[in-house]
């Protein structure tokens, strides 16, 4: 009996596994982990032939800046029990302070989460200077005309709608709507059969997974070919990264990249993408991305008006202490006294890359977990960046 009890488990086991329906995934899986992109198939993204050089200069005073803004009695302590991965600074052109968790190097891969969605943005900006896109008023109907014949009300839902999580689809946890759009081995059927309207588009802010899984749709009819390979071209090759990336994709059958998440890279080269904005898209004398797309999608949208934020996770970021808003698929910091605003991508377990102009700054961390509450990491990040 102990015999058939272990093989009847065993079989289970190579059942749950072996399964790709979207639930079985999660009951396997549990939750997202930095890991991932070891359990889900990829996409490569090729890095540049000639990389962009961030000199190693380290400031070894930052240290002590570092455990103050923190409250650490000693930084290494403080990233390991954070359960930090990497943690890089970028002053000009210098990468002045460099640290890594434990089992962690330069070379070690660390993965997206929803950083991914700052480089969905940074797509549809050149999809519009290619004119391969009107414009961020263009319908996603356009490209997308399959949602009309489920409800011609998706007519009304514009490209910067869904940058902007304005959308007014239907997104919550009594849907199960995290685990659908992380999960689920068809993405692109589940954005274009599974979404429905709730509200107006334009009318309230609220995050929601299913908006960069249609950009994705509209970004690879745009372009005409996969996601990965269009961001390999225009964004990965074009800004000077050192290392190969991947990019996961929802299962081999569908090969769709999960467009919320899944950009698996090394932490220098995430750094690379938020001095690519830093610096208004010019690399090495290069425009690798417009100076008019890096303004439209940092820009605050909606500000003035009190009702955009409703829901929990709007409220955290509008009623964030140094005054915060969310552009396209990237969030905001006011900086009253300089011409331009902090900003950051950010993502599960807090993965953040956080950018001050006004100190010419990029701050890069990356985790196993959150460590600390999400919003330290950014108040913390403001203050360094203001202090460099």
């Amino acid at each position: 009996m102990k015999k058939v009890g272990v093989l009847t488990f065993s079989f289970c086991a190579l059942f749950l596994v072996s399964c790709t329906t979207t639930f079985t995934r999660a009951m396997v899986r549990r939750d997202a982990s930095v890991d991932d992109y070891l359990y889900f198939p990829e996409r490569k993204i090729a890095k540049s032939e000639v990389p962009n050089e961030i000199k190693r200069e380290i400031d070894g005073g930052l240290t002590a800046v570092l455990e103050d803004l923190f409250d650490a009695g000693n930084f290494s302590d403080f990233i390991a029990k954070t359960q930090t991965q990497a943690f890089l600074i970028i002053k000009d052109n210098s990468l002045v302070f460099e640290t890594y968790g434990k089992g962690c190097g330069r070379e070690s891969i660390v993965t997206s989460f929803s950083v991914a969605k700052s480089f969905d943005s940074a797509m549809i900006g050149k999809l519009i200077e290619e004119k391969k896109i009107l414009g961020v008023n263009q319908s996603i109907t356009d490209f997308i005309p399959e949602l009309l014949e489920r409800d011609t009300r998706f007519s009304k839902i514009r490209i910067c709608d869904l940058l902007g999580m304005t959308s007014g689809i239907n997104y919550s946890k009594k849907s199960r709507d995290d685990t659908k759009t992380y999960f689920d081995p068809n993405l692109r059927n589940l954005a274009i059969n599974g979404t429905r309207i709730q509200t107006e588009p334009d009318e309230v802010f609220l995050y929601n997974n299913y908006n960069p899984l249609l950009l994705g749709i509209i970004i690879e009819r745009a372009a005409g070919k996969s996601v990965s390979s269009y961001m390999e071209e225009k964004i990965w090759k074009s800004m000077g990264a050192e290392y190969d990336a991947g990019w996961s994709l929802d299962s081999k059958e569908d090969g769709f990249e999960k467009m919320e998440s899944g950009i698996n890279a090394r932490a220098i080269d995430f750094a690379r993408f938020g001095c690519l904005f830093r610096d208004m898209g010019i690399v090495d004398g290069t425009q690798v991305i417009s100076k008019e797309w890096i303004l439209e999608s940092l820009f605050d949208h909606h500000k003035g008006n009190p009702n955009f934020y409703a829901d929990e996770f709007g409220k955290k970021i509008k009623n964030e202490e140094k005054g915060g808003y969310y552009g396209y698929f990237w969030y905001g910091l006011h900086r009253e006294d300089f011409s331009r605003d902090d900003f950051f991508a950010a993502g599960n377990k807090s993965q953040i890359i956080y950018v001050c102009p006004k100190s010419n700054t990029v701050i890069v961390r990356f985790g196993r977990k959150d460590g600390i509450n999400f919003w330290k990491w950014i108040s913390a990040f403001y203050d360094l960046a203001g202090r460099i």
